[in-house]
């Protein structure tokens, strides 16, 4: 199902971020729908790393949501409610969090190599490429743009990225090279 007409006129923004595109190799975005088709039903998650807005590293990184139900302590009460009511397996079918060890791993290898998060991903299997609630809430990288891709239509996924700041929500242009 699309977000709503009002959710979405109450995230949008005007661009407000110094990159103008995000130049993504064409691997690293094939290797994003792979990763989502092979962890389907499941949320996949992840990170892409670079300098200049240039792509030069994917991390792909475990849902510790369908692992750890400490991992639910980050959504609000609402929502572990609900996701706590759920089978381990279901919570991973619509919510993420990424594990905390492998991604201190991927931020100590990018500051080695001397590269910026550029984008955090996951996917979504059953809804839009579009920010749910939940994603906006813990959209706590106001540098880092976020990608999504959608498998609400297996046959054809569909990939799509977006700046949030302050709880506002506009997109990232995407340029394969």
């Amino acid at each position: 199902m699309p977000p709503s007409p009002i959710w979405a006129a109450t995230t949008a923004s005007p661009a407000v971020s110094d990159v103008s595109a995000l130049r993504i190799p064409q691997a690293i975005l094939d290797d994003l729908v792979a990763h989502a088709r092979e962890l389907d039903p499941f949320e996949c998650c992840g990170l892409l790393a670079g300098k200049d807005g240039t792509v030069q590293r994917h991390y792909r990184i475990a849902n510790a949501v369908a692992k750890d139900r400490q991992a639910m302590q980050v959504f609000d009460d609402a929502q572990v409610k609900k996701l706590g009511d759920l089978a381990e397996t279901t919570r991973a079918e619509v919510a993420y969090f990424m594990d905390p060890q492998e991604m201190l791993a991927a931020f100590k290898d990018m500051r080695e190599k001397h590269l910026d998060l550029a984008v955090i991903y996951h996917s979504h299997t059953h809804s839009p490429a579009y920010p749910s609630e939940t994603d906006v809430g813990l959209a706590y990288y106001p540098d880092a743009a976020y990608l999504i891709v959608s498998l609400e239509n297996k046959s054809t996924p569909d990939m799509r990225a977006y700046w949030i700041k302050d709880r506002r929500v506009f997109p990232a242009e995407v340029q394969a090279i």
